[in-house]
């Protein structure tokens, strides 16, 4: 499928799309990706199928990483709209894919990865692309803990190299009678 790049803008300038999100545990997320993502693949394929630009967020619960899946004409969230808009204005008849996103402090610099699932018209909920969501949100946590590993062994090892705090000695003074 494809959208006038002009309408796109229009259309997520004016929050003109649908929204649906969930909350995962950690522990459930990386036991079954496939099985945490089925409700928001479920959701991007009925909104495709009726033509619908749409957004699913996938939370997972108190941890700083959120998931998405959007359709969109380029692989910027629709959050930068301003930017897809001086990229894509004079464009027409864009292919819209459907983008996986994961936003982290420890993902990478940037604190966000995005890539393709699919092309929107290759787009139906089954078993190659929930082992391709799969593998890739697998990928995305072992980016993350790998990172918050290196994080905190760096930080252990510029406590080590500060100096110990020098003890204050206080010297009793003893009153001769």
């Amino acid at each position: 499928m494809e959208m006038d790049a002009q309408k796109f803008i229009d259309d997520v300038t004016a929050e003109s799309f649908e929204t649906y999100s969930v909350e995962v545990s950690l522990a459930d997320l990386k036991k079954d990706a496939a099985k945490a993502f089925q409700p928001l693949m479920e959701f991007m394929e009925e909104q495709v199928n009726s033509g619908r630009l749409a957004s699913a967020l996938l939370q997972v619960k108190g941890e700083d990483i959120s998931f998405y899946l959007q359709n969109n004409i380029v692989n910027l969230p629709y959050r930068y709209i301003k930017n897809i808009s001086k990229m894509m204005s004079d464009e027409t008849n864009c292919p819209l894919n459907v983008y996986m996103f994961v936003e982290s402090p420890d993902v990478n610099r940037s604190k966000m990865r995005i890539d393709e699932l699919s092309s929107q018209d290759d787009f139906a909920v089954n078993a190659d692309l929930s082992a391709k969501i799969s593998a890739w949100t697998n990928d995305q946590l072992a980016a993350i803990e790998e990172n918050q590993k290196n994080e905190q062994e760096a930080a252990e090892k510029t406590d080590k190299k500060k100096p110990a705090a020098k003890k204050k000695t206080t010297k009793k003074t003893t009153k001769k009678k």
